[in-house]
């Protein structure tokens, strides 16, 4: 068990993280937004507000074992399942709305699913019992003017198996749920964080007196991190960052600091936000590593170069998060 819930937490981390902070400001009051830069932050927009495990229907992956875990517990963009199969294999499912690491041979032996775009990959990694696939995500209109994103079903279970059936199934009921476009997070929902619902660059509507966030229509989308200037003077090297992350409750989950802290030549504020949440079902028969993989609570950071300018948004982001 702890094998497979640490190559599920492997398999969840490549599912993008990293972020570009060059580009040019927008969404300020001082600045025009250009088209491309409209485009990327819609698009921003529809990848954070689109729910995962609304791609991954618990009902069926139930049908291939009991559902041990279910939720948003490592990565806001995606929600996995863990399985006891029948004759004690344990095997996880996980959808990413915001895959990154993708590598060629996952976009090759293009296929098409009721209209959906649909890589297969390689297929089955007998060796590791894996199997990926990558979709199209239905952006409704606004994918008639933006590129095209994408999103993956891993799955994983015992070495020797073929995980690609399972892979199959979990793909065609992702692509029927996002058939009238994709389902919408709901903020009470018990299997994620209340804070994915939101936007970071919220802290800009009570920050007052900055320069608006950075916005590159070059680079990938990332729902839950902004770059802004902290103030209207738009210093380029000054930007400060705000992200949305979780962490398990019982290892890692910052408290709640004083201050900024200094890390190097940059400064960094982090604080858990709202109540954590438990994915790991009442009764489910797993090991302390991944229940504790399970139990797990929003986290902000906001960090920069500038102490003060971070404190300062850190402060925005309490009121506006906390």
């Amino acid at each position: 068990m702890k094998r497979i819930a640490g190559v599920l937490l492997c398999a969840v981390i490549t599912s993008g993280c990293a972020h570009n902070v060059s580009g040019t400001a927008g969404a300020s009051p001082l600045d025009e937004l250009s088209p491309g830069q409209q485009r990327h932050i819609d698009v921003e927009d529809a990848l954070r507000a689109a729910d995962p495990c609304g791609l991954l229907d618990e009902a069926v992956v139930r049908q291939f074992g009991t559902v041990q875990q279910f939720g948003s517990a490592v990565q806001l963009p995606v929600c996995s399942a863990l399985i006891a199969r029948p004759g004690g294999a344990t095997t996880y499912v996980d959808v990413s709305l915001l895959p990154s690491m993708l590598s060629d041979s996952a976009l090759t032996r293009p296929d098409t699913v009721d209209g959906v775009t649909v890589y297969r990959g390689p297929g089955a990694d007998l060796a590791r019992g894996t199997c990926e696939r990558v979709f199209q995500l239905n952006l409704g209109t606004l994918g008639e003017r933006a590129n095209p994103q994408f999103a993956t079903v891993r799955v994983g279970t015992v070495a020797g198996e073929d995980a690609c059936p399972l892979a199959d199934v979990v793909l065609d009921s992702a692509i029927d749920s996002m058939r009238s476009g994709l389902p919408a997070r709901d903020a009470a929902a018990r299997n994620q964080v209340a804070l994915a619902v939101h936007d970071p660059c919220e802290v800009l509507d009570v920050l007052g007196n900055a320069g608006g966030r950075v916005v590159d229509p070059d680079a990938p989308p990332t729902p839950f991190d902004c770059v802004l200037f902290p103030d209207p003077n738009r210093v380029p090297g000054s930007e400060v960052t705000v992200s949305f992350t979780v962490s398990p409750v019982k290892e890692n989950r910052p408290l709640v600091p004083t201050g900024p802290e200094t890390i190097g030549d940059r400064c960094r504020w982090t604080s858990p936000m709202g109540e954590p949440i438990d994915i790991t079902r009442p009764g489910a028969e797993v090991d302390q590593f991944t229940r504790r993989l399970g139990s797990a609570g929003a986290v902000v950071t906001v960090h920069g170069p500038n102490c003060t300018a971070v404190a300062r948004v850190a402060e925005a982001a309490t009121t506006v998060f906390g």
